[in-house]
């Protein structure tokens, strides 16, 4: 490694998130709003229709996807949800925390 790359962060990768690849094209995809009219709708969706398993394996990637976007702005977590095949683009942080609200109280 040379001493330009030492203080880099790692690239983002959608193929870093194998649950996340799945969960969000599937949940919040370009029609989310007119079949779970928010987000948030649309995770509890989510919650009620997946395994234990698959819950947690989400509620663990989206911690880790949040933590590396940290301190960016939101445009930067808005192009990573885009990777992902996913039609969400959140207005506001608050937003993400509505979503994480709700993974965080989910049970597993």
């Amino acid at each position: 490694m040379n001493e330009g790359q030492e203080g880099r962060k790692k690239q983002f990768d959608a193929a870093d998130y194998p649950a996340l690849r799945e969960f969000l094209p599937a949940y919040l995809h370009q029609d989310f709003g007119a079949e779970y009219g928010t987000a948030r709708e649309a995770v509890k969706g989510f919650v009620n229709e997946a395994s234990g398993d698959e819950i947690l394996q989400v509620k663990e990637e989206w911690k880790t996807l949040r933590a590396s976007f940290s301190g960016r702005p939101l445009e930067e977590m808005r192009a990573a949800l885009a990777a992902f095949g996913c039609a969400w683009r959140p207005a506001s942080e608050e937003e993400l925390r509505g979503v994480e609200a709700v993974l965080s109280g989910a049970q597993t």
